[in-house]
C-alpha cells in the first residue's frame, strides 16, 4: 500500500474534533489510557452507627405501655374528660358487660380474678416474708439484751411490724426504711423541742405581771403546743407521747383534735409555713 492510500484511510485530525456530541466528549476531556478517571478515589461514606437492638431492653413493651397509658377523651354525660387509654378501654368493657354481652362479662370477671389472685398471692409473700423477718429481729435483740451487748436500731424494728395472721395483712406502725427514719426522727426532734418551749413559756406566762409580756408568752405557749400536738396526733398510737405543763386556756390546741383541724383551717396552715 503507497503511502497516498495509507494517508487517504487515516482518520483526519478534524474529523476527530468534530466527532463531540452524546458519551462523546471533546478529546482533552477525554480519560486518558492508564490513568484513573477519579484520582482521589471513591468518597467515604459517612459512618453513622446503626441502632442496636437489644432484646433485654423489651421495647416492645415500652411500645405497648406507652399507648396504654396515653391521654384519650371521651365524653362522660355531658362533659368531657381524659383517662389513660387502658382505663379507658376497661370502662368501656364495663359498660358492655353491664349492657348484657356475656363475652364482655366473661372477659371482665377474669380480668378481675387474676387481678385479685396476683395481689393475693403478693400479699402472702409479703406476710411470710415479714414472720421471718419479725421472728429473727425478736430474736437476735433478746439474746443482745441477754448478753448486755449493744442491740442495734433495725429498721423497720420487730416490735413496729403488726401482723395480722386472720386478715393475712401486714402494717408497720414506725419507719419502713432509712430514709422514713430520717424523717421520723426530725419529727421527734422538732416535738422535743416543742416541749421544752412548751415548758419555759408556761413558767415565764405564770411569772409574768406585765400584761403586755403575759400575752405574749401566753401566744408562744400556745404555738409551741400547738406543734407539738400536730406532730403527735399523725403519729401511731403507740408512738405518741404526753405533753407536760399544757393549757388548757380558749384558744389553745387540744390532743387528738389538732390534726384534724388543721387540715380543714386554711389560716392555721397559713401559720404553719416553714415550721
Amino acid at each position: 500500500m503507497s503511502s497516498e492510500d495509507r494517508d487517504s484511510k487515516a482518520p483526519s485530525t478534524a474529523l476527530v474534533h468534530a466527532t463531540v456530541g452524546y458519551c462523546q466528549p471533546p478529546v482533552e476531556h477525554r480519560f486518558q489510557k492508564g490513568q484513573s478517571g477519579n484520582p482521589r478515589g471513591r468518597p467515604k461514606k459517612s459512618r453513622q452507627s446503626k441502632p442496636s437492638f437489644n432484646p433485654s431492653h423489651q421495647p416492645t413493651d415500652g411500645l405497648v405501655l406507652e399507648e396504654a397509658y396515653r391521654l384519650v377523651s371521651i365524653r362522660e354525660g355531658d362533659r368531657m374528660i381524659e383517662l389513660p387509654a387502658i382505663q379507658a378501654s376497661t370502662r368501656a368493657l364495663a359498660i358492655s358487660a353491664m349492657k348484657g354481652s356475656r363475652l364482655a362479662q366473661k372477659q371482665l370477671a377474669d380480668m378481675v380474678r387474676a387481678i385479685e389472685a396476683k395481689r393475693h398471692e403478693g400479699q402472702l409473700q409479703l406476710l411470710d416474708t415479714m414472720i421471718e423477718y419479725k421472728k429473727r429481729w425478736t430474736a437476735e435483740l433478746k439474746r443482745r439484751r441477754q448478753f448486755n451487748i449493744d442491740e442495734p436500731d433495725p429498721v423497720p424494728h420487730p416490735d413496729h411490724v403488726i401482723l395480722n395472721l386472720r386478715k393475712g395483712t401486714v402494717d408497720i406502725e414506725g419507719p419502713a426504711d432509712e430514709q422514713e427514719k430520717e424523717f421520723w426522727d426530725h419529727r421527734f426532734a422538732r416535738m422535743g423541742d416543742a416541749q421544752e418551749s412548751v415548758t419555759y413559756f408556761a413558767g415565764k406566762y405564770r411569772r409574768c405581771r406585765d400584761d403586755r409580756l403575759k400575752a405574749q408568752y401566753l401566744e408562744e405557749w400556745h404555738f409551741e403546743q400547738r406543734m407539738f400536738d400536730l406532730l403527735n396526733d399523725s403519729l401511731p398510737e403507740r408512738h405518741k407521747r404526753r405533753l407536760t405543763d399544757r393549757s388548757y386556756a380558749e384558744g389553745a390546741s387540744r390532743q387528738g383534735k389538732t390534726l384534724e383541724e388543721f387540715r380543714r383551717n386554711k389560716a392555721m396552715r397559713k401559720d404553719f409555713v416553714g415550721d
